[in-house]
């Protein structure tokens, strides 16, 4: 029996192995879509972008493409300064990643991001929420219980939408202390976007960082304008790419 998989291979073997190896059955009638992602901060200016793609000639009923319909996913987290610290490729694998959630909406080509970060409802669409990158929200107050970067949407289903960017370290000891070391930028988490609050509002609220704004100290690091409103997650067709390649071979033989 073949051990060989699209995903265990670099993309020229896998290419001669797809036509090699009888293990690899083929389905020929693959559609692949793949679409980018990206995302910036309200507070601290942290850069979340990603790539995604799924087979079209499968795509539910409903019309959500959720993680488990995904044929690859690629998230990279960035700093303020843009500085990569670090990418999860094929974050949708369940054993890998278990708690990532995702919902991507092919009517209108957006990710839904609105709802609680682990709800898919689909009759609601503006209840789904997700999760992308490693750990478990609902454990953001137990410090040292995880490790890693999170991108992810609101914590409770009567919370106003918003998205959160978390470093987590085991060797913490107050919430929010991350891996990264970087300071807090709203409440305990690195960074966030309101993207029906504004910059201002979000001031006022009392629980930006000092690190990014102290009017009394007169501190305004701040990634966007006080009038300004947080950023949601934006959608586009993805770039051609060598990943091509990698999404058709996967597509036509399987994972």
């Amino acid at each position: 029996m073949s051990l060989l998989t699209p995903r265990s291979l670099p993309l020229a073997a896998l290419a001669l192995a797809a036509a090699a190896s009888p293990a690899l059955a083929e389905n020929p009638a693959c559609a692949v879509e793949a679409y980018e992602f990206a995302w910036r901060g309200q507070i601290a200016g942290f850069t979340v972008t990603g790539r995604f793609s799924y087979d079209a000639s499968t795509t539910p009923a409903n019309g959500i493409v959720r993680e488990q319909d995904l044929i690859a996913l690629d998230v990279s987290f960035y700093d303020p300064q843009g500085v990569l610290l670090r990418t999860y490729e094929d974050n949708q694998d369940p054993v890998l990643y278990p708690t990532v959630n995702f919902a991507f909406d092919t009517l209108t080509k957006q990710l839904l991001q609105d709802g609680t970060w682990d709800v898919d409802d689909n009759g609601r669409r503006a209840f789904n929420g997700f999760m992308m990158g490693v750990g478990n929200p609902d454990l953001r107050s137990e410090p040292g219980s995880q490790i890693g970067l999170a991108f992810w949407s609101r914590p409770k289903d009567d919370s106003t939408p918003h998205i959160h960017v978390d470093d987590w370290d085991l060797s913490a000891d107050v919430p929010g202390a991350g891996e990264f070391g970087f300071p807090l930028g709203f409440s305990s988490h690195e960074d966030v976007a309101f993207p029906f609050r504004t910059t201002q509002n979000r001031v006022d609220d009392g629980r930006v960082g000092e690190a990014y704004f102290d009017a009394e100290a007169g501190v305004n690091n701040l990634a966007t304008d006080l009038d300004d409103s947080g950023s949601r997650v934006r959608v586009r067709p993805a770039e051609r790419s060598a990943l091509d390649l990698r999404d058709r071979l996967r597509c036509r033989f399987g994972d």
